[in-house]
């Protein structure tokens, strides 16, 4: 009896492993069949993991216009979405005789286009090298009559493929297809520790994923030298300020994106470097907790961290990139005159170490609109690292120098490191206190880690109903109740100085 429960216990384990390991499998990606001299790729997923299906289902089922094209589009059938891939393919490459049919025993669910480094002939040689498309397929005899045949209907006259280990690269000629398969053999892209690299931070797969080889910035150079982008012309004359923007193109480290489906919402990750050239980075990563401190009813905001000597960085920066040191000059001399203050020292003092710019809860797009008084408009700023007091003298001088009306009175509120500015003493007050908008469910699903966050974007969909009437008023009920799943927005970028590299993410979450 303990044998056989023993064998049964193993058979569920493994049964359990086995579809653990399938609802997050994503598969084989058209990646495999290139090599690492792949200056840039792009590759879709048709059958994504089991996982990707589910969350693409149960976001897409919330929206009634969806109810319109399930039946065309059912994400259960891997051949529905094929179909529908082909179909778009076929509509403008002149075989109109061509049906899926044709093509549904042999073709797969993953396909790429990519540019592979040619010195010697490329047919891309813009992109400096050779265009290919990547199909998976299943037969790959019956793959290359299929493939005769669309060569005939299309009337390609240079066009040529090879197969090997269940991909097809299609190309110029066969040649080139074969050179490619045989490079991939060799020393694919998928091993490339800089494609691992940049793929990796993008996070998992999905749907789709682009990535870029550093080489493709030395390729970008050459096609800009060539149109005269760096003619010191462009760059006032200044032959330092060519060189520096030529630089920061060839000194491309490479860069990955990601499209997938997670927890009922669509997101998009990017990983980039952190800094190109010798300039130093703007930002610091304080705009996540800074958002984060926010009141909980908070219906958007903009954050932004700023770093030690910030001003001094973005005028370096402006110099470098090729704006003259004396327009520079002037225009901060014109800043000075318009709002009365001095620079950098005032500007360091009124933005501190970051800035929020906030909508309030409740937001009523009408009674913006409607609004008789600065009192009834719901924005305001929070600061980090100001001292009230400055904030406050700052401000009215801004106002004074402006010539604001009288009526434009921001309220100043001052709290622990912190200072609020807003429109009401009541809303100033909520600024400047520690709130829990961190602690939200809308926040944290689509800004899920605040720490080392340089900037931010974060909108609530849920926070009153102003969603809905704006959606009512561009485009009518239809418009407004697609719009009514809709959660959260948020975009934000964190950088992790000790690898270099900035991931941006872009999260839209429904109920």
């Amino acid at each position: 009896m303990l044998g056989v429960v023993g064998v049964i216990g193993v058979a569920a384990v493994g049964g359990g492993a086995f579809a653990y390991a399938a609802y997050f499998a994503t598969g084989p990606q058209a990646a495999e069949a290139l090599p690492a001299s792949t200056l840039l790729y792009v590759g879709v997923d048709l059958d994504p993991s089991g996982r990707q299906k589910l969350e693409a289902l149960e976001m897409l089922e919330k929206f009634p216009a969806f109810d319109d094209v399930s039946d065309e589009l059912d994400l259960d059938s891997e051949s529905d979405l094929r179909r529908t891939f082909f179909d778009e393919v076929i509509a403008t490459s002149g075989c109109d005789d061509l049906a899926f049919d044709d093509i549904d025993s042999w073709l797969g669910d993953r396909f790429g286009a990519a540019v592979v480094a040619n010195d010697d002939d490329p047919n891309a040689p813009e992109a400096g090298g050779d265009a290919v498309v990547i199909l998976q397929v299943t037969d790959a005899d019956a793959a290359s009559a299929g493939m005769e045949e669309i060569k005939d209907c299309s009337g390609a006259a240079q066009m040529g493929w090879a197969a090997e280990g269940g991909w097809m690269v299609v190309t110029d000629d066969v040649e080139s297809a074969t050179a490619v398969l045989d490079a991939a053999a060799e020393n694919p892209l998928t091993d490339d520790e800089t494609y691992q690299r940049w793929t990796g931070a993008s996070g998992d797969a999905g749907i789709l994923s682009m990535y870029a080889a550093p080489a493709a910035g030395g390729v970008l150079a050459d096609q800009l030298d060539a149109d005269g982008a760096f003619d010191p012309a462009e760059f006032g004359g200044s032959d330092e300020a060519a060189e520096a923007v030529r630089t920061a193109v060839e000194d491309f480290e490479g860069a990955a994106l990601t499209l997938r489906f997670a927890d009922a919402g669509l997101e998009l990750e990017m990983a980039t470097q952190a800094q190109f050239g010798d300039t130093d980075l703007l930002t610091r990563g304080t705009a996540g907790d800074l958002a984060a401190s926010l009141p909980d009813d908070t219906t958007g905001v903009v954050a932004l961290g700023l770093a030690d000597g910030w001003y001094d960085t973005l005028l370096d920066t402006a110099s470098t990139f090729g704006v003259p040191d004396d327009e520079i000059d002037d225009a901060v001399a014109q800043v000075e005159d318009e709002t009365g203050l001095s620079l950098p020292e005032d500007a360091e003092a009124l933005l501190g170490d970051g800035a929020a710019f906030v909508a309030g809860g409740d937001l009523d797009v009408d009674a913006i609109a409607d609004a008789e008084s600065f009192e009834d408009l719901p924005f305001g700023v929070k600061l980090l690292g100001v001292e009230g007091d400055e904030v406050q003298d700052l401000v009215d001088s801004l106002l004074d120098a402006s010539g604001a009306p009288s009526d434009v009175d921001p309220e100043v509120a001052d709290g622990d490191g912190t200072a609020g500015v807003a429109t009401t003493p009541e809303h100033a007050e909520s600024l400047a206190e520690d709130g829990d908008l961190g602690g939200s469910d809308v926040f944290a699903d689509v800004v899920p880690e605040t720490d080392d966050v340089h900037s931010l974007l974060f909108v609530d969909f849920n926070a009153g109903d102003w969603l809905e009437s704006l959606a009512r008023d561009l485009g009518g009920d239809e418009l407004a109740e697609n719009a009514e799943p809709l959660a959260g927005l948020g975009l934000s970028t964190r950088i992790d100085e000790g690898d270099g590299v900035a991931r941006t993410l872009l999260r839209i979450t429904t109920d």
